[in-house]
């Protein structure tokens, strides 16, 4: 599996305008491109500029439309000396979206010459017709040429798009079609999505993903059901006691829907690369500790993935008691958790120690959380928020609210007077200036970049 990610909507919208404009033939655009991840089943790749060819640079020959040799040379030279990759995008006056006997005719040749001139990257091509797209890549390998299609091609900006989604029939998800729109229904359909935590607010993801018509999910989870679980945990029934949280919820979700693929996974470790979690479109954070949190938030800045982190919790310590929580976005370019103040410092670096110095730590009172209050009914309010955001944005009918609080003590008031349940959008941040985990992105990015030039 493989993607490519526009992570500003603005890069796509500027190929996709250049390659509708009528002209007297085929036209060209080049995405340059960063590896955020190099896969056994292929790249993931984040545009980061684009290169529009103009007509002048284009011509017929025997074979069909094509480049001229000065344009190539324009093109590939600034591939090798800027240290990004290339992808080729042009379009077809007719679909479905797919690469002509002339256009394969001269892929491979082209792909051979590019990679051996950036032989650390790899090439891609891409066709775009009836509003869709059609895109494959090919890495240099020991073992010689290795080609394969992108499983996605995701833009990332106010609507959450993908791009070479196809649009099926599916007679189950009829009631909601209106609300999210073609676009959206495909998209939606399409996404692949890591649940990672399935407990109280995971359980619920998971089967609202799965009844929204998600086809491909990732749960990921260590924990096994306990009794204290039935109150919440909605994936799972008496008989479950004892049994793996995650394959608890891949049984359940695929009760709703049979064709679902769903891979049951281990939990985050504090030292995990967690590859897993480099090639899906979008993760769902429904964790109970700020340790894996902050694992989860470090993958997501790096490899510019949608994360929606969810979090609740009940104070009983208080008089009256607090009951609540929040939904934070972290999207590519914005805010991460580190930077909005979401991280508790203690007990991330407590998650990274040894399992004994833990159980010291435990001993002398730091991290021992104990029976946390939990119910049924703020976790549901919680995930729900989360998922309304979600087709909000796929759906392109606003974009989504990067923080959402919610309080169901009634006390989110400006006069602090009980008045109910609440959902409310916080005004949006920008990024902190000297954020460690948004720097990792950018010297992950430099490191990538300058190795290719060694």
């Amino acid at each position: 599996m493989s993607s490519l990610k526009f992570v500003r909507a603005a890069h796509w919208d500027a190929i996709e305008d250049h390659l509708r404009r009528s002209g007297r033939g085929e036209r060209f655009a080049f995405a340059h491109v960063n590896v955020l991840a190099k896969l056994d089943s292929g790249p993931v790749l984040e545009v980061i500029n684009v290169d529009l060819i103009p007509d002048e640079d284009v011509e017929r020959d025997a074979t069909g439309w094509c480049l001229t040799d000065a344009a190539l040379d324009r093109v590939h030279n600034g591939a090798v000396t800027g240290g990004y990759g290339l992808i080729e995008f042009h379009n077809h006056r007719i679909g479905p979206p797919g690469f002509s006997p002339t256009d394969e005719a001269g892929l491979d040749p082209m792909a051979d010459y590019v990679t051996g001139l950036c032989p650390d990257r790899p090439y891609g091509a891409a066709v775009v017709a009836q509003g869709r797209v059609h895109a494959e890549h090919w890495t240099r390998t020991e073992l010689g040429m290795r080609r394969g299609q992108f499983r996605s091609v995701v833009v990332i900006g106010n609507q959450l798009r993908m791009l070479n989604a196809t649009t099926d029939h599916n007679e189950r998800l009829d009631r909601q079609a209106d609300l999210l729109g073609e676009t959206g229904a495909a998209t939606l359909a399409e996404l692949r999505v890591a649940v990672v935590g399935a407990g109280g607010t995971g359980s619920h993801a998971a089967l609202a993903l799965a009844y929204l018509g998600v086809r491909e999910l990732l749960v990921l989870d260590d924990d096994h059901v306990e009794l204290t679980n039935l109150n919440r945990l909605v994936t799972a029934s008496h008989a479950d006691v004892g049994a793996p949280k995650n394959l608890v919820t891949r049984r359940r979700t695929r009760e709703i829907d049979p064709n679902l693929s769903v891979h049951a996974l281990p939990g985050l470790t504090p030292d995990g690369e967690h590859p897993e979690l480099h090639d899906v479109d979008l993760i769902f954070g429904c964790v109970d500790h700020d340790g894996p949190r902050d694992r989860l938030n470090q993958i997501a800045v790096v490899t510019a993935t949608p994360l929606i982190d969810i979090a609740t919790g009940i104070d009983v310590s208080t008089t009256p008691l607090t009951a609540g929580g929040r939904v934070v976005l972290v999207s590519p370019g914005g805010p991460c958790l580190q930077c909005l103040g979401e991280l508790d410092s203690s007990e991330v670096g407590r998650w990274t120690k040894e399992p004994a110095q833990q159980a010291i730590d435990r001993a002398h009172g730091y991290g021992a959380r104990g029976g946390v209050p939990s119910v049924v009914h703020l976790n549901g309010l919680a995930v729900y928020a989360a998922i309304a955001e979600l087709v909000a944005w796929i759906s392109g009918q606003r974009p989504p609210a990067q923080y959402l609080d919610i309080d169901v003590s009634g006390h989110l008031t400006a006069t602090n007077t009980p008045s109910g349940s609440r959902v409310a959008p916080r005004r949006p941040a920008r990024r902190a200036a000297h954020c460690f985990a948004c720097a990792e992105r950018e010297l992950h990015v430099a490191r990538d970049i300058s190795a290719v030039g060694e």
